[in-house]
Formats: C-alpha cells, sequence, structure tokens
C-alpha cells in the first residue's frame, strides 16, 4: 500500500474512533466540515479499492460512508448531495461486479432520489436491470441517460442492445439540409457573444504604444509603418462616449474565484497601479465584460478573428495552419504523454519498434499519437486525438477554463490547433500520417529557401564581418566578474591577468561595443531554438530599468547591442559562440597580419627533463628575484612596517598556544598589531 493510502487508511480509523465519543462536541460548524471530510476519505478509499478490483472491500467502504452521512443527517448536519451520489452509484458499480444486481437497482434509485435524473445513476440502472432481464425498464433508463448525455459511446452502445433485444427498429440520424450532418457547423466560441455591443481589433506594442506614465496611458497608431504581431488584444463599447481603443490583459489564472470582476480602485482615481500587469482588478469596462465572458466558456481569443467559416475552410491546409501557428506535427509515444508527469518519448534510435523512454519501452506503432510543438521561450506540446464520428467541432469549455477532467474521452477538442486538424480530415480526409510527412516537407522547403537566399546574399566569412556595425572582443569571463577585462596571451593558452587563468571555451565571454558609446556590453549566447524566430525583441523587464528575473534563461534581448548581434548571428547562420569566436580570431590575425606581426598557434610544448637539486635551486632563485622586485617597489610601506615591528614586536608561539597569552607583552595577530598602530 502506497504511502498516501496508509495515511488516509490511519485518519479514516482515527475519525471513526472519534465520532463514537464526540457526544460532547457542540461547536456544529466544526463537526460537519469534520465528518464531511470523512465521508469524503471513505470514498476516495472505496474508489482506490475499487480500481485494485476488491470490489467486496470497496462495498464496504462505500457502505460505511452512507452510515456516516446517515448519522450526520440524524444530528441535522448537512452533507452534499453530491458525495452521497457518489456512494450510491460506485456502491451500485460494486454490486454489478459482485453480481447482486438486485441491491445495485436500490442504490440507483436512491441515487436518483438524492440527485434527480443523475446520469451515472441512469446507466447504472440501466445495466443492472439488463441482467436482470427487465429490458423495458433498462431501456427505457438508457434512453433517459441518452438525453443527458447524446454523445457518450458507452450509453449509446448500451441503448442500440437493448434495441436489439426488444427488437425496436434503428432510426437514422436527423440530417439538417442546411447545415449538412450534425457536429460540422460552425464552432459555437467563434459566434462572439459580444459582437453586437462591443468592437475587436488585434494590435502589438509598436502599434498600440505608450504615452504617459500611467497603466492607461496608451495610444493606437493604426497608420504606423511595421509588422504587426497582433498579439495585443482591444476592444471598444459601441454604446460607449469614450471610443479610444483599450487593451484587454489576459485574465487572471485564478480558478477559484467566482465573484464578479471589478475594477481597480487605483485606475478609477487616476492614480498609478502599484501592481501593474500582476492586477487581478480590471482596468476598464471592456476587460470585465471579456473576463466574464472568458470565464464563462464563451469566448475565445484565438477564435474571434479566426471563425474558421466557409472561405477559411476552405483554405485550410497543413502549410497554411504551419503558417499560422508554427511549429510543427510530429508523433509521440502516447502512453508516455499522458502519464503523470509527462514524459517527451520519440522513437527509439536504436529500436525503432520501441519508445526512446528507457524504463518503459511502450511499443511505438501502437501508442503513437499525433502532437502539435511549438517552441518560442517555451516548449508547448497540443495533442491531437484522432477523428471519430462523435466528435463535436467546437472547443471545449471547461478547457478553456480550467481543464477538462475527462480527457481523451471528452468529445470536444482541446485546442485550436487540434478544432483546426479535425475540421481539416473532415474536410479533405487526410490522416496523421500524411500530416506528419506534409509538415517535414514544409520545412525542409522553408531550409532549402534559407539556403538560397544565403547564397543569393553571398553569405561568407568576409561578408559576415561587414553586417556588424560593432567593436568586438572576447575576454576572460572570470576576470569579467571580478571587474577586470583581460584578453588572451599570444599562444591563446592563458588570459593576461597575473592569475592566468586557462582560456577555455566555456571561460570566453563576448564583449561588443559601439562606435557612440564608450561601455562595453556582454552578449549572451543564441536562445536555443529549432528556427530562428522573424526578430528578436528587447526584455520588457529591461525597458522598465528593472533586474530580469531569468538572467541567462531570458529569451529576449537585454541590450540593443546584444539584440543586433543576434540577429547579424540569425542571418549568417552563425548557431554558438564557438563560431563567433572563431571569425573573431580571422579577424584579429588578419589584423595583426596587416601591421607586421604574425600571429601563429603555439607550439607543442616538450617535457624537460632536469635533476631535482637544480629544479629547486630554480625554483629558490625565481622567488629571490620576486622578493627583490617586491621590495625595491614598497621601500617606503616596508620601513614604517619593520618600525611598528620593532616596537610591537610579534609572539614567537602562535594565537592560542602561548600560555602566558593575557600578560605576554608581544602581539598574538595581526589585529593587535593594527590596533597598536
Amino acid at each position: 500500500m502506497d504511502p498516501e493510502r496508509q495515511k488516509r487508511r490511519e485518519e479514516i480509523d482515527k475519525a471513526l474512533s472519534f465520532i463514537q465519543y464526540a457526544g460532547h462536541i457542540t461547536a456544529l460548524l466544526f463537526f460537519q466540515v469534520f465528518l464531511t471530510q470523512l465521508v469524503c476519505n471513505l470514498l476516495d478509499e472505496g474508489n482506490a479499492v475499487f480500481r485494485d478490483g476488491e470490489w467486496r472491500q470497496a462495498a464496504m467502504n462505500y457502505t460505511e460512508g452512507v452510515n456516516v452521512a446517515r448519522y450526520a443527517q440524524s444530528e441535522a448536519l448537512v452533507i452534499p448531495s453530491e458525495l452521497l451520489e457518489s456512494l450510491y452509484v460506485n456502491r451500485a458499480a460494486a454490486y454489478y461486479h459482485l453480481g447482486d444486481y438486485e441491491r445495485g437497482v436500490q442504490d440507483c434509485d436512491s441515487a436518483l432520489c438524492v440527485s434527480e435524473g443523475s446520469r451515472r445513476a441512469l446507466y447504472r440502472k440501466a445495466l443492472s436491470l439488463r441482467e436482470l432481464g427487465h429490458f423495458r425498464e433498462a431501456y427505457e433508463c438508457g434512453t433517459g441517460c441518452l438525453l443527458s448525455a447524446p454523445h457518450d459511446r458507452q450509453v449509446s452502445e448500451l441503448a442500440q442492445d437493448l434495441a436489439n433485444k426488444l427488437g425496436l427498429k434503428i432510426r437514422k440520424a436527423y440530417i439538417s439540409p442546411q447545415n449538412g450532418p450534425m457536429g460540422t457547423n460552425l464552432s459555437l466560441l467563434s459566434r462572439n457573444p459580444l459582437a453586437a455591443t462591443h468592437e475587436f481589433r488585434q494590435a502589438c506594442h509598436a502599434c498600440y504604444s505608450r504615452i504617459g506614465p500611467r497603466v492607461m496611458d496608451y495610444k493606437y497608431q493604426p497608420d504606423a509603418a511595421h509588422r504587426c504581431k497582433r498579439d495585443v488584444l482591444l476592444c471598444r463599447s459601441k454604446a460607449s462616449e469614450d471610443q479610444t481603443w483599450k487593451r484587454v490583459r489576459p485574465r487572471p489564472a485564478r480558478n477559484n474565484f467566482l465573484g464578479a470582476f471589478v475594477l481597480c480602485k487605483e485606475v478609477q482615481e487616476r492614480q498609478e497601479c502599484q501592481y501593474g500587469e500582476n492586477c487581478t482588478f480590471a482596468y476598464c469596462q471592456e476587460e470585465i465584460d471579456v473576463w466574464t465572458q472568458e470565464r464563462k466558456g464563451a469566448l475565445s481569443r484565438e477564435l474571434l478573428f479566426d471563425p474558421l467559416g466557409t472561405n477559411e475552410r476552405r483554405a485550410l491546409s497543413v502549410t497554411r495552419l504551419l503558417q499560422l501557428h508554427m511549429g510543427m506535427f510530429m508523433f509521440l509515444c502516447e502512453e508516455c504523454f499522458d502519464s503523470k508527469p509527462r514524459i517527451i518519448s520519440k522513437r527509439s534510435k536504436e529500436n525503432l519498434a520501441v519508445c526512446s523512454n528507457l524504463t518503459a519501452r511502450h511499443p511505438f506503432d501502437d501508442n503513437k499519437c499525433l502532437v502539435h510543438v511549438v517552441r518560442s521561450a517555451n516548449v508547448r506540446y497540443s495533442k491531437v486525438r484522432p477523428l471519430h464520428p462523435l466528435c463535436q467541432f467546437d472547443v471545449c469549455r471547461h478547457e478553456v477554463r480550467y481543464g477538462c477532467q475527462r480527457e481523451d474521452s471528452c468529445s470536444f477538442a482541446h485546442s485550436v490547433i487540434e478544432l483546426k486538424c479535425w475540421v481539416l480530415q473532415q474536410d479533405t480526409g487526410i490522416t496523421h500520417e500524411e500530416i506528419v510527412q506534409e509538415s517535414k516537407r514544409h520545412w525542409h522547403r522553408l531550409e532549402q529557401n534559407a539556403q538560397r537566399q544565403k547564397v543569393n546574399t553571398g553569405g561568407g566569412s568576409c561578408g559576415r564581418s561587414r553586417g556588424l556595425n560593432l567593436k568586438m572582443k572576447f575576454v576572460c569571463g572570470q576576470c569579467w566578474r571580478e571587474g577586470q577585462v583581460n584578453e588572451p596571451d599570444k599562444q591563446l593558452k592563458y588570459c593576461t591577468a597575473k592569475a592566468k587563468h586557462s582560456w577555455t571555451k566555456e571561460r570566453r565571454v563576448l564583449l561588443v561595443k559601439s562606435f557612440e558609446k564608450k561601455k562595453w556590453v556582454v552578449v549572451r549566447p543564441l536562445p536555443f531554438s529549432r528556427t530562428y524566430p522573424q526578430q528578436y525583441d528587447m526584455c520588457v523587464h529591461v525597458m522598465k530599468q528593472k533586474k530580469c528575473h531569468y538572467i541567462g534563461n531570458c529569451s529576449f534581448a537585454h541590450s540593443p547591442e546584444e539584440r543586433d548581434v543576434w540577429t547579424y548571428m540569425k542571418n549568417n547562420s552563425l548557431r554558438d559562440m564557438q563560431q563567433m569566436y572563431d571569425m573573431w580570431l580571422s579577424l584579429t590575425n588578419q589584423n595583426r597580419r596587416s601591421d607586421g606581426t604574425l600571429m601563429t598557434p603555439p607550439p607543442e610544448e616538450k617535457p624537460i627533463a632536469m635533476s631535482t637539486d637544480y629544479a629547486e635551486s630554480c625554483h629558490m632563485a625565481s622567488w629571490c628575484f620576486r622578493f627583490k622586485t617586491f621590495v625595491s617597489r614598497n621601500r617606503e610601506k616596508l620601513n614604517v612596517l619593520c618600525f611598528f615591528f620593532f616596537f610591537f614586536p610579534v609572539c614567537d608561539r602562535q594565537a592560542g598556544a602561548c600560555r602566558v597569552e593575557v600578560t605576554c607583552d608581544p602581539c598574538h595577530s595581526v589585529e593587535e598589531l593594527a590596533y597598536g598602530k
């Protein structure tokens, strides 16, 4: 038994023994919470035992939970009806596996009394009645369950089986002459619920720029000459007198908040909000309206400007999807992908029949799933499930709000890319294998186009040095952290500092300086990504003259010089700093050759054999030379130091070893010597 179950079992035993002697408790609120937690623990323990196949023990746990709930009701305490319904339905499932169908029907009736029209209770009752031979009553329960869940595959199969046993006619599904088959209509989330009262527009930080210090001091400039990224949502109310476009921030990620959104008090008083972008209060009424609809699951920002209408569906293709959403399609192991924590495992290179997870080794062809991967500052994976007849062409509102608990059994799409893939499969009949092959061909074409542009622009070692209008040099990283700037020596073996740090790849730091400034700026390595972004942007924290919390992992540039260097490396296909170092080394060699000096790599060092006495004499001679140099350079300081040593002698014994340390006249440490001075 795992530690969590062991701990829960101990809590259940303690609680059951406690309530037997709880007659003196007068705090009703505490006792109600205590009993509710006990019922929850009994339900969880019964579910855990049920999953292990111990039906009788599971029924005993559910029975104990029902008894505790009835005891609470006798004491005028309220137990949530959802808990009672789950206890009755789960006990009915345990009785079904034990073959006690009559008691299962009784528990389903009790669950229906607690929660009228419960889909789970109707389904379990229909199963038990079918085993008892009451097909007509089972069919009535099945049809009632089918009305509440028309797209549930298990319920549909049960109703069809009961209809066959009763000899009923199986009717065809109704197909509308206007919209076509059910499920192929437009996405409900693409029907903007605020279209009649609000106007929406997409912008970016270039065309919607800040004009003042406050959070609402922005101005929309649609005529600005730029390439809009469309990553900012703007909104304005049609009935409002203020027709300026207002930015709608992302909704605060607080799933437990169920109240109404309100305006920020500082913004209402036209003051500066101290929380800035992290403020969970709305900055305008338009933001409240959008956040409210998003929390209801009735509005999705991604589908707001891409409603998948008839024109969009005709132009939809794999290439179009990759152009809109970037990234690529690939196959991953579904068993590893659905595990918690998630494991990303591809096809193994050593054995193509299994996945790359060394501990599991799942059969890859039987467990592969289609995944859309986008690599930017982080890597985002979106699973694309296969299309089946019960799929609903709409985004799941639970997934939009806080995550769908049904996971793969849900008939709705869990992402926009999954919805578009379903639409593409519905219209063209393309398979997942063909989607992956088309994605590979798309990226192959992009790589070929990039190589052609590189050849046409004459990219080479000579042309690379012309595009970067900056001074550049490599220095020792350890010295740079200590505030020193030291380049390598002529042999490229150590730095020029007295410490003689080794000149290795890990200790090299690139410094650049523009011709207008006098300060050297450090340049970090290029952010890791499979493909280059369209352009590199400045870090928001650095632009606000604040400290970036991501430091080395930040994928945004921390200075204009760093942005120029990254852009130069992207245009010239320089992946790492080693290529920049080779280019700088070649340029440095060319400059030194033009000055008349030749920079050659250091020759191989040969070991020199000498006697031990001669080596020790050389070592002593070098130390004598260093001491003479030190004395000649610091003669005045040494005279003063000798003066104080003469009047304040130092004890021959070390500190702590002198037996008469308190009454001893000489000093016992450097601190005493300085105090005497």
